[in-house]
């Protein structure tokens, strides 16, 4: 970390492995939480991180991209949102040129949460879409209606990102390849500027809540 050249715009990864809700087919380390106890804890641990990091890399480092994922980043509440940005740019400004993409699950998050993300400097999301078919959503427990991703996106571009990432997964359970199309045929109307296509990985020995 000492050795960093101050001159190249560095990454940074921000992990929130917690979760509202725990979708099955994921493999992700996270946990699930009823309440913001936990979080609130890990955020004082992402604070001495910090802290740590201040101390070691040199002066004048800047961030050139930001990425937020998880879990469920879009479990922090507004105040954690700004907590969080703020600990992070005191320790590593942004560059002048910088991104700033957010992991996205549309029933986890409000117009709220969206509008403390866009201060902080969000300018692409990334939302989680898996498969618009309520059968496959309901063998993976992640109920998610087209339209409560519909409000998303609208929510999103109305709070000026102008940059979308869309996520699909292939092989889940009850997957047919005609509800495939279907749902491949959906996305092109939120107007992603990408589109990512999983393989659905059944890794039980990884993940107990796939079997």
């Amino acid at each position: 970390m000492a050795a960093l050249d101050p001159a190249q715009a560095v990454s940074v990864h921000i992990h929130i492995p917690f979760c509202d809700r725990l979708c099955w087919f994921c493999a992700c380390r996270t946990q699930g939480t009823r309440t913001l106890g936990p979080v609130e804890s890990y955020l004082g641990t992402l604070e001495a991180e910090l802290a740590l990091l201040r101390a070691t890399i040199p002066v004048g480092v800047r961030m050139g991209r930001l990425h937020c994922g998880g879990g469920t980043p879009t479990t922090l509440s507004p105040a954690m949102i700004h907590r969080l940005g703020q600990a992070v740019k005191a320790v590593i400004p942004p560059a002048n040129e910088w991104e700033f993409p957010v992991e996205i699950d549309p029933t986890m998050v409000d117009r709220a949460k969206i509008a403390a993300l866009a201060k902080e400097g969000m300018n692409r999301a990334s939302i989680g879409i898996q498969d618009f078919d309520p059968p496959v959503q309901a063998a993976i427990g992640r109920a998610q209606p087209f339209m409560i991703t519909r409000g998303c996106v609208d929510d999103l571009r109305g709070a000026g990102i102008g940059s979308l990432n869309t996520h699909l997964v292939y092989g889940l359970p009850r997957q047919t390849e005609d509800w495939q199309v279907e749902t491949v045929d959906k996305v092109p109307t939120l107007a992603p500027d990408r589109v990512a296509f999983f393989g659905y990985p059944h890794v039980t020995w990884m993940s107990k809540r796939k079997g």
